[in-house]
């Protein structure tokens, strides 16, 4: 397969910016196949490295459930709506490609919360997981990892369906005063 398709399909370099991606975010790269396969049938739409790793990261769903999921469980923090949305507003594109574009409004309640649940993760001895749509997902887990080395964030399509989520937290713009009064 890798004869077949590098470097007349897939160039060498295109394919080790891929794997480097997937390492870096703890996800195994043993199924080659997949990955091959994924990245040819992608290049269809785009020639972007983040945007064919995040195909690949799908394909990979068994492979990225089996890797984070206990007795068919998934404890995650998850983002509100209003959060989600508000981040993919922040989506800014430019001609060196897509970044957020977050202001500290946004930012810094993201921040405070996940540290929050950082320590609640800690206590269950489990690894941090942000779950999120996969639009968002590479953009922010570049931002956080600047802020939590150890956070693995994961979009909902690189879970496979039968997997119960346990929700360990919900990020939400509500300030604490709202959220005590609603409490």
């Amino acid at each position: 397969l890798v004869e077949e398709t590098c470097p007349a399909i897939v160039s060498y370099a295109l394919l080790e910016k891929v794997l480097r991606n997937l390492l870096m975010e703890g996800v195994p790269i043993r199924d080659l196949g997949t990955i091959l396969e994924t990245l040819v049938d992608s290049m269809n739409n785009t020639r972007d490295p983040d945007l064919l790793t995040e195909s690949v990261r799908g394909a990979l769903a068994r492979t990225i459930t089996r890797r984070f999921c206990e007795n068919g469980q998934l404890r995650a923090v998850t983002l509100d709506g209003e959060v989600e949305r508000r981040i993919v507003a922040s989506l800014t594109k430019n001609e060196h490609g897509i970044y957020l574009a977050m202001g500290p409004e946004l930012i810094q309640p993201i921040i405070t919360q996940l540290s929050d649940s950082m320590k609640k993760f800690q206590e269950l001895g489990q690894s941090p997981i942000l779950l999120t749509s996969q639009v968002i997902r590479v953009y922010l887990s570049r931002l956080l990892a600047q802020y939590f080395p150890g956070l693995y964030v994961l979009s909902f399509n690189e879970i496979v369906g039968t997997v119960q989520i346990q929700s360990i937290g919900n990020i939400s713009l509500q300030s604490d005063e709202k959220r005590a009064v609603g409490a």
